[in-house]
């Protein structure tokens, strides 16, 4: 036979199991590191070009929202740009010389440094995305 005290805490710890799901969910998904991006079945190289291709200049990052925010980022970690800890990897640019490390390190630093205090990955990420592509606009 089983006891009531040990039906009691069985149910104790199917809800504290329950508890603490719930809680790691709601944690995760709102920490720095969460990945927002659903694309195991591609991005659409248009849809790609049409979200980043043509960068308004002045943009104002408050009119644009988070939604839209986190889809861009997830086009930039589709294509391995930016990481899902947020490390900007442009190695394979460098290496094939499409991009100029050592004009475009220093600018990346700066714009990291900027908006280093944002703890949304979103914000955060499409911010620092931002600020390359206004420095890009403006001197090009």
């Amino acid at each position: 036979m089983i006891s009531s005290t040990s039906l009691m805490s069985g149910k104790m710890s199917v809800r504290l199991l329950l508890c603490i799901t719930f809680m790691l969910r709601y944690q995760f998904s709102n920490s720095e590191f969460y990945d927002p991006c659903t694309h195991a079945n591609g991005i659409d190289e248009d849809e790609a070009e049409a979200a980043v291709g043509d960068w308004p200049q002045n943009l104002n990052l408050t009119s644009v929202n988070r939604s839209h925010k986190c889809y861009v980022i997830c086009i930039l970690q589709y294509y391995n740009i930016v990481s899902t800890s947020g490390e900007i990897t442009l190695g394979k640019y460098y290496d094939t010389g499409v991009i100029d490390e050592f004009a475009v390190a220093p600018k990346i630093n700066l714009c990291r440094y900027k908006f280093r205090k944002e703890k949304d990955f979103c914000e955060r990420m499409f911010a620092v995305f931002n600020c390359l592509r206004q420095d890009l606009l403006i001197n090009s």
